[in-house]
């Protein structure tokens, strides 16, 4: 899903509006009134100065202004008191066994990064979109993809269509603008406007109903949620992807050439330090850790960010599918996704089991962006050349998350110096404090917990920082992805902490999408994809995203107030379906709820033991299977057409 800042919006859920199911506000309590977000600021924040009273909608106006810079800040934001008790309940005999899995995770972790460090982009795997029926090259990727949880599928849109459909992007982008220009609407509500200077409040353009409805994006996709082991699932079908409905970035336009210094940025920050950088790796994250000043603009480019890692400017990345959500009962816990990480066993859990996330709650508070559905991968597809440096992620689906999720429950024994000491020391003494400060004697577990999700606030992804999450080593371990050609489809693994940068290397872009003809050719434009399966749940989004599709308004995901604030898109319902089925067919309907599923075509190409069971002269062997296949589509056809399917 794009990237969503947490910031005071009228199009999101704020920290202050978002309830859990356990929550209630206090008699006679308010709303405060929204606050236009501010640039992010490096203040001292007081994990003391604010009230952790019961519930989310008892926070003050105080935790909207955090809210708007918690990952800026040194101090995460404390959250309700239920986030102690739900700690208190995590830990409870667990103890010694969770302080054992810490020691044995910083050993992992450390060998982990300096392989990642150590290959660089070369560990993605990749493979062309003709080779997806080569059983010895689709061994290979799987292999990879399974280890570091991250692949790029290459030419899975002819070269050609691709470049169609950034000129279409252009024509669109420039016919809505003309329509919302100078309406009230318009205003407040983003329309065709940037959330941030490159991601697009748009999500029926030509080019975006077209590149889903792909024929290929949905062999890609069954290919790729083939990955997943769905043994013991019997409410899933990765052979019945669904359309999901996402944003598109668009690269080069006059917004996206503003100063990187926008207030809103998506998933990275760097900040400047006091008493400067330089000095290693090392040297830099300890000052990044230690800043206090006031934000500077984020990296932009492959040059700006080696120019970031060289100084003192601290990183954060972001983690979709909901970020409190991983640690509460009624979220990731109903399915016990997370069950072997939060026993003290993380060398147990497995990334890839789709029965342990399948009836997870990834979005518990309705957060504007947030994903409802399980999604098995993240994905955006290249529309245009992409270098290197625009896309980023930490590829270790096990460790890394095991540790993001442990961290609320350990506290370093000797925190980082602060004030002048630390300014006035040298750069080599800064790494050596570095050192000791991750050092695993240094971390201890935190029997009585506090209120603190690093990261993590209500109706926002997951955020991980150089600060809060010092052994990830972000500088080492955030790798770039390589050069992606149009047509190249990337998609990762939900648990991955990525960034997808607001405005890469805007000098060798044109200045406006209008300013010429060929001005597309200047443009660099990704469509968020994600490879999302039929499930019941997934059936029931699908029904509400047709009606807003049929209504041009944001998915609903995207629209979590409920009042429709955005102004409806001005496209052609019908023309937008013919498309669909010309690059499709059939099947592209049914992945957008506009036609019912076929039961008696199950299989469309074998790509996992138990579907190569289904095919005929197997004696019957896995028959259980198709029998739970088709159960999931029946249901889906009776909670989409429920007049046909009743009465057929």
């Amino acid at each position: 899903m794009a990237p969503q800042p947490p910031r005071p919006s009228s199009r999101g859920a704020h920290l202050h509006d978002a309830r859990h199911p356990h929550d209630s506000p206090r008699r006679g309590q308010t709303q405060p009134p929204v606050r236009k977000a501010a640039p992010p600021r490096r203040a001292r924040h007081s994990s003391t100065s604010t009230s952790t009273s019961t519930g989310s909608a008892a926070f003050s106006d105080q935790h909207a202004a955090h809210v708007t810079s918690f990952w800026n800040g040194p101090d995460p934001v404390p959250l309700p008191s239920r986030f102690a008790r739900i700690k208190r309940s995590i830990l409870a005999g667990r103890e010694d066994a969770l302080e054992a899995s810490w020691t044995r995770l910083l050993a992992a972790l450390r060998r982990d990064v300096e392989h990642i460090d150590g290959l660089g982009a070369h560990l993605i795997p990749s493979i062309e979109f003709g080779d997806l029926d080569d059983e010895g090259q689709t061994a290979r990727f799987q292999r990879d993809l399974r280890r570091y949880g991250v692949g790029v599928v290459r030419k899975v849109v002819p070269r050609g269509e691709a470049e169609d459909a950034v000129k279409d992007t252009v024509r669109y982008v420039e016919e809505a603008q003309q329509q919302q220009k100078g309406t009230a609407a318009a205003v407040g509500a983003g329309g065709a406007e940037p959330i941030d200077p490159a991601c697009w409040n748009l999500f029926w353009s030509p080019a975006q109903t077209r590149m889903r409805a792909h024929a290929n994006v949905r062999k890609a996709q069954q290919f790729m949620m083939s990955m997943w082991d769905t043994d013991g699932d019997g409410h899933v079908s990765t052979q019945h992807p669904i359309t999901y409905a996402d944003r598109i970035r668009v690269y080069g336009t006059e917004e996206a050439a503003r100063p990187a210094n926008h207030s809103e940025n998506n998933g990275i920050q760097t900040e400047t330090t006091r008493g400067g950088g330089g000095g290693g790796t090392a040297a830099a994250a300890a000052a990044a850790a230690a800043a206090t000043a006031q934000a500077a603009p984020p990296p932009q480019s492959a040059e700006d960010w080696i120019t970031a890692l060289q100084s003192s400017d601290g990183i954060i990345a972001q983690v979709d599918n909901g970020s409190l959500e991983r640690w509460e009962p009624d979220g990731y816990a109903r399915a016990g996704t997370y069950a072997s990480i939060l026993a003290g066993a993380w060398e147990r859990h497995d990334p890839w089991s789709s029965a342990r996330r399948s009836p997870a709650t990834t979005d518990l508070y309705n957060g504007h962006g947030a994903c409802s559905v399980f999604r098995m991968f993240q994905g955006v597809l290249a529309l245009s050349v992409v270098e290197p440096g625009t896309v980023r992620l930490l590829p270790s689906p096990r460790a890394a998350t095991a540790y993001y999720l442990l961290r609320p429950f350990f506290a370093p024994r000797a925190p980082l110096p602060d004030g002048p000491s630390w300014e006035r020391s040298t750069p080599e003494d800064r790494a050596a404090t570095w050192e000791r400060h991750i050092a695993p004697d240094n971390w201890t577990l935190t029997r009585d917990p506090d209120t603190v999700i690093h990261g993590a606030v209500p109706g926002h992804a997951q955020r991980v920082t150089e600060r809060w999450h010092p052994h990830l080593h972000l500088r080492s371990s955030m790798i770039t992805l390589p050069t992606l050609q149009p047509g190249d489809y990337i998609l990762w693994h939900p648990d991955l902490p990525y960034h997808i940068s607001s405005c890469p290397d805007e000098r060798s872009l044109g200045a406006s999408a209008s300013a010429a003809a060929d001005a597309w050719k200047h443009l660099r434009v990704l469509v968020y994809i994600p490879a999302v399966p039929l499930t019941q749940t997934s059936a029931l989004y699908l029904a509400r995203q047709r009606k807003a599709f049929q209504r041009g308004q944001p998915a609903p995901d995207f629209d979590s107030s409920g009042r429709r604030s955005q102004p409806a898109e001005d496209h052609d319902t019908a023309a937008a379906e013919a498309d669909m089925e010309r690059v499709g067919g059939r099947d592209a309907l049914r992945a957008m709820g506009l036609a019912p599923w076929d039961v008696s075509d199950l299989v469309t190409r074998p790509s996992t033991p138990s579907e190569v069971a289904l095919l005929p002269g197997t004696n019957g062997a896995g028959g259980e299977e198709l029998g739970k296949a088709s159960d999931t589509v029946r249901l889906a056809n009776i909670i989409l057409f429920p007049e046909t399917s009743l009465l057929g």
